[in-house]
Parts: structure tokens; C-alpha cells; sequence
């Protein structure tokens, strides 16, 4: 299945990379922007509408490019990516993860959330 699959492939491709996501992470919360920081992850073209601020892109053995920006639950709910009532379930999973990279994945098959250990070691 294709969905599951391109999660599991962004958990496995985002490992050299956690220690620089989870610095932009720590800083959008350190900074007070957001106690809610989303990694929103897309394979392909650039989207000049895709939520956030740039972070990296992410070349694959496989081909794939991930494009990966730094949004908020603020910035998706405003956008109307995450609907109003929809925010409260959404607050009490995130703080269930507070040691875990949250991570917005769109490809396609659709959109979902999903998170991923911070430490280099975790066996995501």
C-alpha cells in the first residue's frame, strides 16, 4: 500500500537530518511562535502554497526529493488545513509526543499526520 508505505520511507529518509529538524523545532517553540510546530513533508515540485518556511530538501536513494517546511497548528488551522474542531484532539496527541518530531505528510494519496522520534538512535 502505497500510503503506508511513503510514511515508513519518510521516517527511514528523514534520519540524517533529525538533529537539524528538531533545531528548527526547538527554535519555533524557544522563540514563542508556537508551543505546536508541524514539519510539513511533501515529495516533488516546489509549492509555492505549501504552508511554512522552507527547511531542506531531502534527496532520496530512490529518486524522491522530500521538500520539508516548518509550519504551526496556528498557520494550518488559519489555512484551513486543520478544521476548528479539530484542534483540541489534535493538542491533546501532540502532547502525548512531547519527545517526538510531528510531521504532516502529503503526497498522493492525501494528507496525514504522523510522529517521529527526535533521537538519532530511536528505531522509528
Amino acid at each position: 500500500m502505497q500510503l503506508k508505505n511513503d510514511w515508513i520511507q519518510l521516517q527511514t529518509d528523514i534520519t540524517p537530518h533529525k538533529a537539524a529538524l528538531t533545531e528548527g523545532v526547538t527554535t519555533v517553540r524557544d522563540e514563542g511562535v508556537s508551543n505546536y510546530p508541524i514539519l510539513f513533508a511533501y515529495a516533488g515540485e516546489e509549492n509555492d502554497h505549501a504552508p511554512g518556511i522552507e527547511v531542506m530538501q531531502i534527496p532520496t536513494n530512490r529518486g524522491v526529493v522530500w521538500n520539508v517546511n516548518i509550519s504551526t497548528l496556528e498557520e494550518l488551522v488559519t489555512k484551513r488545513i486543520v478544521a476548528n474542531e479539530k484542534i483540541d484532539p489534535f493538542r491533546k496527541v501532540y502532547k502525548n509526543s512531547p519527545d517526538a518530531l510531528c510531521f504532516l505528510i502529503v503526497d498522493e494519496e492525501g494528507a496525514r499526520f504522523g510522529f517521529v522520534g527526535e533521537k538519532q538512535d530511536d528505531n522509528d
